[in-house]
């Protein structure tokens, strides 16, 4: 539960599950509320918020952002949000110091897997996100990445990843939420010759499921039986960026979460040579 003594917040540790995802509960700051926010990035990585004119471009060719099975409940009210304060953590323990300054103690299971992404050569993405104004902060216990999309453009084994993810917060029983997503992105650009999105810490969103999709844009097609499972393709249309013309395709899934935190591998594509 949340304290307020003579207008200071005051609360008490909470479990954090985070993969680019949220903190579990909304937390004050500088007179408004926020959620944290953070996910791996490869150590070579420039990483920098960004507007999200990229997605309007490809989703010319490969249509709405949003596919069209997605629940209802997670559209209503949908406000946009902006992401500020972005760092970056090189070790687990300047993570939990991060997240403890936020007053979130990260869970032991979610905290192993960004171990794991450390020790492969990653570093965690850290940042505040907005959250809506509610009556009752500390009731906001479960908040989930119940979209995560993106703009992934490969072009001579360098990959941009352009990420935008969709929250759902909700109260404890479930009988309040709110819906916010940034306005623009999150971007990465590193050298590779696998096409990456991080999905490894899905499994701890407090929702039945996530949807992803992933609008893959490349300067050659690629063949559509290399997408892992349980992707399949969708759309697909021409895109020009800068004056090359890049063929991009959407790659779309919904990840099932179950009660056991079952893994849910990272999405790769070998595109390299």
């Amino acid at each position: 539960m949340a304290v307020v003594l003579v207008g200071l917040m005051v609360r008490l540790s909470r479990p954090a599950y985070a993969d680019l995802k949220c903190g579990d509960a909304p937390m004050y700051f500088d007179g408004g509320l926020v959620v944290t926010w953070s996910g791996p990035a490869p150590e070579e990585a420039r990483v920098r918020v960004a507007n999200g004119g990229i997605f309007e471009r490809v989703e010319q060719a490969t249509g709405p952002g949003i596919p069209s099975d997605y629940p209802e409940k997670y559209l209503k009210n949908l406000r946009t949000s902006e992401v500020f304060n972005a760092c970056t953590a090189w070790t687990p323990d300047e993570l939990v110091r991060w997240q403890g300054r936020h007053g979130i103690e990260m869970e032991p299971e979610a905290l192993s897997v960004y171990e794991s992404y450390l020790k492969s050569g990653n570093t965690i993405f850290m940042a505040l996100v907005d959250h809506p104004s509610v009556t009752d902060p500390g009731s906001f216990v479960a908040c989930s990445l119940v979209l995560q999309r993106a703009v992934i453009v490969y072009n001579g084994g360098r990959q941009d990843l352009f990420l935008r993810s969709y929250f759902h917060s909700a109260r404890e029983d479930s009988s309040e939420f709110v819906n916010f997503a940034p306005g623009g992105s999150v971007h990465y650009s590193f050298k590779t010759d696998t096409v990456w999105f991080p999905l490894e810490l899905t499994r701890f969103i407090s929702e039945p499921s996530s949807y992803v999709e992933l609008d893959i844009v490349t300067s050659e097609g690629f063949d559509e039986g290399l997408l892992p499972a349980p992707f399949s393709a969708r759309e697909s249309g021409y895109v020009l960026l800068g004056d090359i013309k890049y063929q991009a395709r959407r790659a779309s899934a919904v990840l099932s979460i179950g009660d056991q935190h079952r893994a849910i591998p990272d999405f790769r594509l070998k595109l390299g040579r």
